[in-house]
């Protein structure tokens, strides 16, 4: 594959983080790069992944710690969250209006299954669990891309913005339970949709290298800016980046890595009943792989590993998420 048809695989490939992570892959997100993975892209095209995270790492700190020492720093009848179980489906279409311009929407529908515990007693009691299962759709992304500065062979920059949209599901049945005298809500940030309206801003550097089937260095981040949502409460700010690159060794297979950097700040609740997310960042390592079955179709996957992380207070965290997919393209 020449250079320039690699070069604008990647682009493509790398112009996208995962902006909405809470709407499908959990509260702590899933900062990975998206779209094609390396895959060559007509005029328009069509994706859909499927996600697949368990939080079920207790973490304060720097360090993964036992539920023993989570329950000895709560206060009496607080929530001290066990476990998320989060399958995403991810509808996403992307145009491009003209060489510099692409717009990208993105719409997932969530399959949920959260559990915290009541701290009523000092140790782990599991009368006082409190669990919902939920699925529906989350809230939609819209995000432009336009390429500022391009040359062939020259670094090429492009900047993005975008806003997400309150389109999920807000309320859930029973996200109110009575545990033994004391009110336990499901969170605003674990259900489908956070009823928020956000924007989103940011940029992609890329260095194509003289080598045959290599895929340009890029350098990215992702600004999300969140506004109040459902029962007023305010799902922390993120910034995420990226650092990737690739190999293409035949025409129908690229093998990619990435590194990528996640940061939100604490959740804001107006109800004292609603648990709130601590402030968390994140390093995770992303091998994937793309393969080409025809020239329009191509499958992916990639495995993400979380290699370093840091909370503000405790929390439940993902050791390593999933991710498999589709895209169709057409046109040129």
């Amino acid at each position: 594959m020449r250079l320039g048809p690699a070069l604008s695989a990647a682009l493509l490939a790398l112009v996208a983080l995962a902006p909405s992570a809470r709407a499908t892959c959990g509260a702590e997100g899933c900062p990975f790069v998206r779209d094609a993975f390396g895959s060559a892209v007509g005029r328009y095209a069509f994706d859909l992944r499927y996600q697949d995270v368990t939080q079920d790492a207790l973490w304060s700190g720097s360090h993964e710690v036992s539920l023993a020492d989570v329950i000895a720093e709560a206060e009496p009848h607080s929530e001290v969250e066990l476990f998320t179980h989060t399958r995403s489906w991810v509808g996403e279409g992307r145009a491009r209006i003209t060489n510099d311009l692409t717009f990208t929407a993105t719409l997932p529908y969530v399959d949920r299954t959260h559990r915290h515990w009541l701290r009523h007693t000092p140790t782990f009691d599991p009368r006082f669990v409190d669990v919902w299962t939920f699925q529906g759709l989350g809230d939609a992304t819209v995000l432009g891309h336009y390429r500022a500065l391009h040359r062939q062979g020259w670094p090429t920059i492009t900047i993005q913005g975008g806003v997400k949209l309150p389109t999920g599901r807000r309320h859930v049945p029973g996200e109110t339970q009575n545990n033994f005298g004391f009110e336990s809500t499901l969170e605003p940030s674990a259900r489908p949709g956070t009823g928020s309206t956000d924007w989103l801003a940011g940029a992609l550097f890329a260095q194509p290298l003289p080598w045959k089937g290599a895929m340009p260095i890029s350098a990215s981040v992702l600004g999300r800016w969140n506004t109040r949502g459902t029962d007023d409460f305010k799902v922390g700010d993120e910034i995420q980046l990226g650092l990737s690159g690739g190999y293409i060794p035949k025409s129908w297979i690229t093998v990619f890595g990435q590194a990528n950097f996640s940061a939100h700040g604490s959740e804001v609740s107006a109800d004292p009943t609603e648990h709130a997310h601590t402030g968390m960042r994140s390093l995770f390592l992303t091998p994937g792989v793309t393969l080409r079955a025809t020239q329009a179709l191509t499958f992916y996957g990639l495995f993400q590993a979380r290699v370093w992380g840091e909370s503000d207070a405790a929390t439940v965290s993902a050791r390593s998420h999933w991710v498999f997919g589709t895209t169709y393209s057409l046109g040129r």
